[in-house]
């Protein structure tokens, strides 16, 4: 009598090839829940690029909209652009300034009048570059107390309302007292009376490149990181191309754009085409020079009416940068999955109060 099967039940050779489909098909699902959680990591790391851009744009683009902007109150008031140029391609201030008339294509220095600061005028000459400034502490942008609304550490104004390429100085009080104020240093020259004397507000951006930060300065003592992994920044000026756009001086007298004569001879290039045209780095260098040192500017500088600005934001982790050209500092990624490129916005700005003449 012969053994029977049993009807019902796996054989050992069924089991295993079972148990080898479902570890295939558990194996699959892994990839696939490894590659979500991947592209899940990816795409907060890309937003957190996007954020950091976002703070970086804004934060320019504000600040070169209002460059230029001169007093609002009292004679003489009106845009910087009209006396000195308030925008330069270097770092100024206090602490580590760039040469006059240097050009430096990741830095940028703006000059704006504080409006809700103190602003007023020489009542009295100086008498030296060093001495106190005497001001009118009745003017229409004073404070009712003290030395017009001035203290001890603010960073002040000071230049003649006249003429393109006219001098100024900024200078931090050391002391103020009733109707005047003093400064750190002495300044440039004495100036006369009837000079504008405002609270102003500084700010360079460069690019710290070993540190990967874009950096602001408040031309005093400050340097603070606005956004990290910046791996680039670049500024272009665009200017007025025709070389008479900017004011003629006085019949009969000269400035640092025109020379004497009948009509005054403009000393600027003619850049060639129509409306804004870009000015080559060697354009705000060369001259001719504005102003008295420490701080003389290219007068080419007075006639910017637009400036492009590149910002160049990579991921923090290496984990998220390949290889190639889309990345400025190579990492760690092998697959599409962990891929977070640098990202790159280039945006034009027309500083309102640099147009005005």
């Amino acid at each position: 009598m012969s053994a029977r099967l049993p009807s019902s039940g796996y054989m050992l050779v069924e089991m295993l090839i079972a148990t080898a489909i479902a570890a295939s098909l558990i194996g699959v699902l892994l990839q696939f829940v490894v590659a979500a959680q991947g592209t899940v990591r990816a795409q907060a790391d890309v937003a957190d690029v996007q954020q950091r851009l976002r703070v970086a744009v804004e934060s320019l683009r504000k600040d070169l909209l209002a460059a230029g902007a001169g007093p609002s109150r009292g004679v003489g008031s009106g845009p910087l652009a009209s006396v000195f140029a308030p925008v330069l391609p270097a770092r100024t201030g206090t602490s580590g300034a760039d040469a006059e008339l240097s050009y430096r294509d990741d830095r940028i220095s703006i000059m704006t009048v504080a409006d809700a600061g103190p602003q007023t005028s020489l009542r009295l000459g100086m008498a030296s570059a060093g001495a106190p400034l005497v001001i009118d502490g009745s003017a229409s942008g004073c404070a009712a107390e003290g030395a017009c609304g001035f203290s001890p550490g603010d960073r002040a104004l000071v230049f003649e309302p006249v003429n393109a390429g006219g001098v100024y100085d900024t200078f931090t009080i050391a002391a103020t007292g009733p109707n005047w104020v003093s400064p750190v240093v002495p300044l440039s020259r004495p100036y006369p009376r009837g000079s504008r004397v405002v609270e102003v507000e500084q700010r360079t951006y460069y690019l710290d490149r070993p540190g990967k930060r874009l950096m602001a300065y408040d031309g005093n003592r400050s340097d603070v990181p606005l956004v990290d992994h910046v791996v680039d920044l670049r500024f272009t000026y665009y200017a007025d191309a025709s070389a008479t756009s900017l004011p003629l001086p006085p019949a009969g007298e000269s400035n640092c754009a025109y020379a004497a004569g009948a009509p005054p001879l403009p000393l600027l290039q003619n850049l060639g085409g129509a409306g804004a045209q870009p000015l080559p780095p060697a354009g705000l260098t060369d001259g001719p020079a504005c102003g008295l040192s420490p701080n003389r500017f290219d007068a080419d500088l007075l006639r910017v009416r637009r400036i492009g600005v590149t910002i160049r934001v990579e991921t923090e982790s290496g984990e998220f940068r390949g290889s190639g050209p889309a990345f400025f500092t190579p990492g760690r990624s092998g697959d599409g999955y962990r891929y977070s490129p640098d990202m790159q916005v280039s945006f034009d700005v027309a500083p309102r109060n640099m147009a005005l003449r």
